[in-house]
């Protein structure tokens, strides 16, 4: 992949990152014990050989709580929808690791058993929990599958679903579950025909069964399907198209059939945004997406048709960002974006436009590379 800032093999660099609440006080940075006031947010990156803790403030703000030592190359981190557990992806090593989030702190301790075993060394990729957090997926890059694993209620640890690892395309990078966590749906990045592999998820056991038709074909001449977000009221598909000798510029937008998962692109699609859009997430309200373009050092804006799941540029779209930006998240009530780049960059998103504008002290802690962004909130 050309341009890259970090390359593992035949794969490239990208993650996720995730916001948890706790018990705190409301844009404050002194932790409170209190059974009415507003729970405190964290902020959970990855970076090389670590994660960085910040806490968040009600105006969007950082405040760092420190770090501690973690994979040094990982393609995933994500937290259950409760916000008690963080899971962090190690390629290197193809291992899981867990651990438990203090609700008033953002503390991180070990889960048991942690790391958990995922697949052959190395490979480990992108992560994926469905809302009921019942079940964890990673995508092996190496061994064209997806892993499953259930979550253990309390304790957070992994045990491998029958029948795991599921076979899957050439590099599967990353991985989303949509809103009913009906279906899992994983972007293989060197398939011919950049093909989104689609699965029906098994509500008891967690177990994949191929989509009829799986996998679906993105665009021809190897075009590097990579990101995923899921908008419209989990209507479409969206996958950020990453090129693999070139940089791509293009997003391609799918249906999903409600009933069978079955995908079926719309009309329009792909639709163009910035060079090598590296990461692509959605608001809450799936009113927006937006695109990391790593070799442009901006993030596009669009608004989401939710009839038709059409993009339209935001105005004012592409908006600066500090360096090459390598992922994306939005707050769980859709105020701010989150940018990892050559630091974090907090831009506050108009809930009217979808226009960005940075916040106050915007961007925070530059100097350090930021590989991985995922925001969650119960």
């Amino acid at each position: 992949m050309a341009n890259r800032k970090k390359t593992f093999g035949i794969t490239a660099l990208l993650a996720t990152l995730a916001v948890l609440p706790g018990c705190g006080s409301s844009g404050s940075d002194t932790v409170h014990n209190c059974g009415t006031c507003t729970a405190p947010t964290f902020l959970f990156a990855t970076v090389a050989n670590g994660i960085s803790s910040y806490k968040v403030a009600t105006s969007g703000a950082l405040t760092s709580l420190g770090s501690q030592s973690g994979p040094n190359q990982t393609e995933g981190i994500v937290a259950d929808s409760s916000g008690s557990f963080l899971y962090v992806s190690d390629f290197l090593n193809g291992t899981i690791e867990g651990f438990t989030i203090d609700s008033k702190t953002g503390a991180l301790n070990p889960i048991p058993g942690s790391p958990f075993p995922a697949g052959p060394a190395p490979g480990n990729g992108g992560l994926a929990i469905d809302p009921s957090t019942k079940f964890l997926y990673v995508t092996l890059l190496n061994s064209a599958a997806v892993g499953g694993f259930s979550i253990a209620p309390g304790t957070g640890v992994l045990t491998p679903i029958a029948g795991s690892p599921f076979p899957a395309g050439n590099t599967p990078f990353q991985a989303t579950v949509d809103p009913a966590g009906k279906f899992l749906f994983v972007s293989n990045y060197n398939d011919s025909m950049g093909g989104i592999s689609a699965y029906t998820i098994n509500s008891a056991t967690g177990a994949l069964t191929p989509v009829p038709g799986s996998p679906f074909p993105t665009q021809g001449n190897f075009p590097g399907p990579n990101g995923l977000a899921i908008g419209g009221g989990g209507k479409f598909l969206y996958v950020g198209m990453l090129g693999t000798v070139n940089a791509n510029n293009g997003v391609t937008v799918f249906s999903i059939d409600a009933s069978s998962g079955v995908l079926t692109q719309i009309a329009g699609s792909p639709f163009t945004t910035g060079s090598e859009p590296i990461r692509v997430v959605t608001d809450p309200s799936g009113k927006f997406l937006f695109t990391a373009n790593q070799q442009d050092n901006n993030v596009s804006a669009f608004t989401i048709d939710g009839t038709s799941g059409v993009l339209t540029p935001v105005s004012g779209s592409p908006f600066a960002t500090q360096g090459a930006p390598e992922a994306l998240a939005v707050s769980s009530d859709g105020a701010f974006l989150y940018v990892g780049a050559n630091g974090l960059s907090v831009l506050s998103i108009n809930g009217t436009t979808g226009a960005l504008t940075p916040i106050s002290g915007s961007p925070f802690f530059t100097g350090q590379s930021f590989i991985g962004l995922s925001l969650a909130k119960p």
